[in-house]
């Protein structure tokens, strides 16, 4: 026996046909928002390339004086084996981060009182110890070896002013 023609539909079938709907826009509003498809390319006039991304913490200000003495000089804009250095800024943790550019990819070295990190960073100084990580994107594929490398160029700068110049602030 069949349902007459007139009859509504049943509550199941209600719910499937809204649950079908709202799929269906998900996925329309998922396929416009792809963060993996490529942006559009908008290069200003000239055909200068755009301006690289912004580093990753928070935004470039002079880092303290006493950091720049301690790091025999280091600033923004120094060149640290073909990386820039674009940030300095401290953390609650008593650990100043210094972050590093080479075109769309970054990365940090971090300084801190020695015997604080847990586990200790792999370098070490007679005061501070050095680590590195925080790579931007996470697979961007910066070799242990390069960021090593970074990390013990600014150990050896430390360790040319460690013990004539007072701990900075925020270590």
């Amino acid at each position: 026996m069949t349902a007459p023609p007139d009859k509504p539909p049943r509550l199941f079938a209600r719910i499937a046909a809204v649950v079908l709907l709202l799929g269906v826009f998900g996925f329309l509003v998922a396929a416009q928002s792809d963060p993996s498809a490529p942006a559009p390319s908008a290069s200003p006039a000239g055909g200068e390339p755009p301006p690289p991304a912004e580093p990753f913490g928070p935004s470039p200000t002079p880092p303290d004086p006493a950091l720049v003495v301690l790091l025999d000089g280091m600033t923004v804009g120094h060149e640290v084996n073909g990386w820039k250095v674009v940030n300095f800024y401290p953390t609650n943790e008593k650990v100043a981060w210094v972050e590093l550019q080479r075109g769309e990819l970054f990365f940090s070295v971090g300084i801190g009182p020695k015997g604080t990190g847990k586990p200790p960073p792999p370098i070490q100084t007679d005061v501070y110890e050095v680590g590195y990580g925080m790579q931007r994107p996470r697979d961007a594929g910066i070799s242990q070896q390069e960021m090593t490398a970074a990390a013990e160029y600014v150990a050896t700068r430390i360790r040319k002013r460690e013990k004539e110049v007072p701990r900075p602030r925020g270590l």
